[in-house]
C-alpha cells in the first residue's frame, strides 16, 4: 500500500477580489486551504481516501485529482481544522456529490464519517444544520481544552495509518455560535504512517506562544509530537504581526512562521 499527501488548495479565506488584477485573482481554477491523503493499492486505485477541509473549490480540485479523477472517486473520512468558511464551505456541494456518485453506482447511502472538535461542532450545528443532520456522521473529539493538547487519534481503522489531533489557537475562530464567550475550536493534525510523518499546521495565530515557549508537561508533548515531521505544511497571511484596533487578527505572521519552524525542527533532506 502507498500513500499519497495531495494538496487541493493553498489559498486563504479572499479568493478572488472585484477590480484586483493580481495574478491571484486573475486565476479562476484557486481554492482554500486543503490537503487530501489517499492510500493506493498496487495498481494505483484508492483504498481510502482521508479529506482534510472542504472549502471553496476544493471539490473542484478532487474532480481534477488523478488519484480521484472519474471511476476512481471514493471518500472516506472527512476531518475539520475549523469551522470558518474557507474551511466548510464546499460542505454542501461535497456531500451533494457523493451522494450522486454512490447513486450513478448503485450503492447504498452512508454517512461521511466527520472528525471536528466539539467547538466547530456547534457552528456547523448552526450553519450547515441541513448537510449536519442529513450527511455527516459526526465523530466528535469530546473536548474542549485551550491550545497546546494532543488529543486522542482518530479511529479511522485503516493499517498502521494514525492520525492525532493537537489543539491549536486561532481567535477568530475560537468562540461560541450565540453567546461569542471563549469556546476553542480549532485542531491541526499529525499523520503518522510507518516512520513517516506530516503535520498539517495551518490558519494558526500568534497567539500559539506554547509552541517556542511549552509551559505544561502536554504542552511539551505536543511540541515533542509536532516535532521531527517529514512534511510540514504551515501557512501565513501576513509579513508582520497584524493588529486592528489594538487586536491581533487571529492571521499568522511570516516572522512568526519562523519562530514555530524552528520550534518543531523538520527533518531537511
Amino acid at each position: 500500500m502507498a500513500h499519497v499527501l495531495i494538496v487541493n488548495g493553498l489559498d486563504h479565506a479572499f479568493l478572488r477580489e472585484f477590480g484586483c488584477r493580481c495574478n491571484r485573482c486573475l486565476n479562476p481554477k484557486v481554492a482554500n486551504t486543503s490537503v487530501s491523503l489517499v492510500s493506493l493499492d498496487d495498481n494505483d486505485d484508492p483504498l481510502y481516501h482521508l479529506l482534510f477541509d472542504v472549502g471553496m473549490g476544493v471539490v473542484d480540485s478532487l474532480v481534477e485529482s488523478p488519484c480521484l479523477s472519474g471511476d476512481k472517486a471514493r471518500l472516506d473520512w472527512l476531518i475539520l481544522s475549523h469551522w470558518h468558511p474557507d474551511h466548510v464551505l464546499g460542505l454542501n456541494r461535497l456531500c451533494e456529490t457523493w451522494k450522486r456518485t454512490l447513486r450513478r453506482r448503485g450503492k447504498p447511502w452512508q454517512p461521511i464519517s466527520t472528525w471536528c472538535r466539539n467547538g466547530t461542532a456547534e457552528w456547523l450545528r448552526k450553519n450547515h444544520d441541513y448537510e449536519w443532520n442529513c450527511f455527516l456522521d459526526p465523530q466528535l473529539s469530546g473536548e474542549i481544552h485551550p491550545p497546546g493538547i494532543r488529543l486522542a487519534p482518530i479511529q479511522l481503522g485503516i493499517g498502521d495509518l494514525k492520525v492525532t489531533p493537537i489543539t491549536v489557537s486561532h481567535r477568530t475562530a475560537d468562540m461560541h455560535p450565540k453567546t461569542r464567550e471563549k469556546l476553542y475550536c480549532c485542531a491541526s493534525f499529525v499523520i503518522e504512517i510507518g516512520s513517516k510523518k506530516a503535520v498539517l499546521l495551518w490558519d494558526i495565530d500568534n497567539k500559539n506562544g506554547w509552541i517556542k515557549d511549552p509551559l505544561s508537561y502536554e504542552q511539551e508533548e505536543a511540541v515533542k509530537l509536532l516535532s521531527g515531521a517529514d512534511y510540514l505544511f504551515i501557512d501565513c497571511n501576513t509579513w508582520s504581526v497584524e493588529a486592528v484596533n489594538g487586536q491581533n487578527t487571529g492571521h499568522t505572521s511570516f516572522s512568526t512562521v519562523q519562530d514555530y519552524v524552528r520550534a518543531f525542527s523538520p527533518r531537511l533532506y
